[in-house]
């Protein structure tokens, strides 16, 4: 899967209703996912306050998708992430990302 350089931009509204501004038409969290696993990137900007609300959104699908599937993250990942959220170094966490997920690309290429 090839991850295409420019995100969609979506706007958040406050009814929790999202805009797909490239095809001017609103979405589900479902359809933002299904771009994301297609291999688009998405932005999502808070229609009020012009804030980047991209992590809460996608924090989000995962949750509502763990919530149907009755599948959620590990119990001791979870108090870890809110002992230490704060804390973490998040350009080092992104970082580590980044090379576990180039491990899938030798994978799939």
């Amino acid at each position: 899967m090839q991850i295409l350089t420019e995100p969609i931009l979506f706007k958040k509204y406050a009814n929790r209703r999202l805009y797909n501004m490239s095809e001017s038409k609103y979405v589900t969290l479902d359809d933002m996912s299904n771009l994301i696993r297609e291999g688009y990137d998405v932005k999502v900007i808070d229609a009020k306050n012009k804030e980047d609300v991209t992590s809460f959104i996608l924090t989000q699908i995962i949750m509502e998708q763990a919530k149907n599937k009755n599948i959620l993250l590990p119990v001791p990942f979870l108090h870890f992430i809110l002992r230490n959220g704060d804390n973490l170094l998040p350009q080092y966490l992104e970082n580590n990302f980044k090379q576990f997920i180039r491990g899938f690309d030798i994978f799939t290429s």
